[in-house]
């Protein structure tokens, strides 16, 4: 697996630096081309400022110089000097030809008459015409400096675009590597990762990118993997636990029984405490398949209901003579009407279990009030039922951890009673109220004790 994703994530790598290659290329070609198409109108608007000055220039010129020598000479200076842009001018005066200079192409008379100012191109000049009264000049200059300009602009954007061609792939691919280098590194921390060792983590760069919210989000996942890993290694080694003194017993048991002849009373009393282990192994290994399928999220059997009011009430029956022998008082508020989803057998299995564990740490002479409530007597979305025992209650630090598997080790409960029983009452209870939708939680009494409290969704 993480072969495929040092391939994948090179694979990518490549890809990226094809992509932003092709992209940096696609965006410098129109972006040069728009600069090439923006410098040409540029430069002919220039152009065209420029002979829009001479022909004010001229104007002014023929109005303080009517002498016609002197206007020959200016306009024949004026193209001796633009010599290399092929400047011509002409001006007339009442349709009459007043003066020229230059050589002005063909046809450089005709077309702009009728536009008092005007602009226009013709046979590879450009041409700006003002008229002002009856004088008209006309300026003109050729295009094929400005065509020899672009020609060197186009060949330097070309070497440009060329250069960035090649130079871009590796560029691409530098940034890619930049870019990819995270997730090598998450690889390579990934690879290093097995069911043993969870403790590594991603490494997190804290600049709040996509990748640094991947890193965290798979962070908490392999630290809720850890913790589960952690617990289920800590299960399977209480089960171990459990089921090895048992075992030993049955062992020893079976040892006895075939150590010499015995008398059949003597077989049948061996044979009984060999049932009682057998019975108490049945109990432990049921109660683990229960919790199995609570992992697997089979508890809860789809359609069924129960009355809880009804197994409540058995259940209080069933208990009722237990906490007669301990002197204890086993109090049931009559309970309203209510059906909650889940199979009857284990909802008892949950009220078993919770009257259990109040009686166990209730002492002689104390109480226990069993209650039912319905956030909504017409029509009841929750139900909560609440177990309160006059006990000792449970230190705050422990509230959690009373639903732990195995757990038997409460200090609280330590000077009242040894240990007993198997510790996954609570822990059955926490499974089977979690595959019905509901919740369960346990918190002290102002005035003493501990009150366990149940909500189930009403079917």
């Amino acid at each position: 697996m993480p072969g495929s994703l040092i391939r994948l994530t090179r694979s990518l790598r490549f890809q990226l630096a094809f992509w932003n290659a092709g992209v940096l290329v696609v965006l410098m070609a129109g972006l040069l081309t728009l600069l090439y198409l923006g410098t040409g109108l540029l430069l002919q608007r220039e152009l065209d400022e420029v002979l829009q000055e001479d022909c004010r220039e001229l104007e002014l010129l023929t109005i303080s110089n009517p002498a016609q020598i002197d206007l020959d000479i200016e306009l024949k200076r004026k193209a001796t000097s633009h010599e290399a842009q092929q400047w011509f001018a002409q001006i007339w005066r009442g349709g009459t030809l007043l003066a020229t200079a230059g050589n002005p192409p063909l046809g450089a008379a005709l077309g702009l008459e009728d536009q008092p100012d005007g602009r226009g191109e013709l046979m590879g000049f450009r041409l700006v015409q003002q008229t002002t009264g009856n004088l008209r000049i006309r300026v003109g200059s050729s295009l094929d400096f400005l065509s020899e300009d672009l020609t060197r602009i186009q060949r330097l954007f070309f070497g440009s675009g060329l250069a960035v061609a090649v130079v871009s792939p590796l560029v691409g691919w530098f940034l890619a590597a930049r870019a990819m280098g995270p997730v090598s590194d998450m690889l390579s921390t990934a690879r290093r990762l097995d069911a043993a060792s969870l403790e590594e983590r991603l490494p997190v760069r804290g600049i709040g990118d996509e990748l640094d919210r991947l890193a965290f989000t798979i962070n908490q996942m392999l630290d809720r993997l850890a913790a589960y890993t952690s617990s289920q290694r800590d299960f399977v080694a209480n089960a171990a636990h459990e089921l090895r003194s048992p075992l030993a017993a049955v062992r020893a048991l079976l040892e006895v029984t075939l150590n010499k002849d015995r008398p059949v009373e003597e077989y049948r009393e061996l044979m009984q405490d060999l049932l009682e282990q057998v019975e108490s192994l049945a109990g432990l290994v049921n109660s683990l398949l229960l919790l199995a399928e609570g992992d697997a999220g089979r508890l809860y059997r789809q359609g069924s209901s129960a009355r809880l009011d009804r197994v409540l009430e058995r259940a209080v029956e069933m208990f009722r003579p237990v906490a007669e022998q301990k002197n204890i008082t086993l109090q049931l508020i009559p309970p309203p009407p209510a059906t909650v989803l889940g199979d009857p057998a284990k909802i008892r299995q949950i009220l078993s279990n919770l009257l259990d564990n109040a009686l166990k740490f209730t002492p002689a002479g104390g109480r226990i009030d069993c209650n039912l409530v319905l956030d909504d007597p017409v029509h009841p979305a929750w139900a909560k039922l609440s177990v309160a025992d006059t006990g000792p209650g449970v230190p705050n630090e422990y509230l959690e951890k009373v639903f732990d598997r195995f757990n038997r080790s409460d200090p609280a409960h330590q000077p009242m009673q040894p240990k007993t029983g198997t510790g996954l009452g609570l822990s059955i209870c926490r499974a089977i109220v979690k595959a019905l939708g509901g919740t369960i939680h346990m918190e002290n009494r102002p005035t003493g004790g501990a009150l366990l409290v149940v909500k189930l969704p009403c079917a």
